[in-house]
């Protein structure tokens, strides 16, 4: 199963990607702590798609391991889940654990 340091890694190698398609002064940080989404949130509508979609092909690239992060059971609760980049983080950890015991 993979722990929650290489899906960290994973979701800064987005941020990465996404910070080529923003200007300079809209950088994302790599830490944990970065909001994303939500009342404090740094990325919009359209930021928060292409982080989705990054994330998603990302796991699978990496890890070999699919996961779909828009379910009900994940936008039912993506001001939670999307809040930072460590809740993204520890949702895909959860919900690849999850498959793995499942």
């Amino acid at each position: 199963m993979p722990d929650f340091e290489k899906i960290t890694q994973i979701l800064f190698g987005v941020i990465d990607e996404l910070n080529q398609l923003r200007p300079a002064a809209e950088h994302l940080d790599k830490s944990l702590d970065t909001p994303l989404a939500g009342d404090s949130g740094r990325l919009d509508s359209a930021g928060l798609i292409n982080l989705i979609v990054l994330a998603e092909q990302k796991t699978v690239q990496d890890l070999g391991m699919p996961i779909l992060l828009t379910d009900e059971r994940t936008m039912s609760q993506i001001n939670q889940v999307f809040r930072t980049i460590g809740t993204l983080a520890d949702y895909i950890n959860l919900r690849l654990n999850e498959k793995g015991d499942g």
